[in-house]
């Protein structure tokens, strides 16, 4: 099957840019992603932080590990999860950083009508 491009990406490139973005668009997977980025964490300690039931950080886990943004590793009984992708920092960061400036703007806005 020959691929199309699209501009600089091609269709494949495009689809798989999709799912990718379809994992990070859940805030749960986020919160996970955000405390991964502090440091390496066990499902226990992600339940902590997070709030969420053991249940659900297992699911969002194996999510975000089925795409390759964290690793696992096992330490006597328990699991450590952390970040292997760098660009997961960096896209999250760039994805925040617009919304603190797009917050700032309406602010000031706001504040000069």
């Amino acid at each position: 099957m020959a691929s199309r491009k699209t501009g600089i990406f091609s269709d494949e490139q495009i689809e798989e840019a999709a799912r990718l973005f379809a994992v990070l668009s859940d805030a749960s997977r986020l919160r996970l992603l955000k405390a991964l980025m502090v440091s390496e964490h066990t499902v226990g300690e992600l339940v902590e932080i997070t709030g969420l039931s053991q249940a659900n950080v297992s699911k969002h886990l194996a999510m975000l590990h089925g795409v390759h943004f964290v690793e696992r590793r096992k330490q006597g009984n328990f699991v450590i999860y952390k970040i292997c992708d760098p660009v997961i920092g960096d896209l999250c960061s760039l994805v925040c950083g617009r919304i603190q400036n797009e917050a700032g703007r309406l602010a000031r806005l706001f504040a000069g009508s």
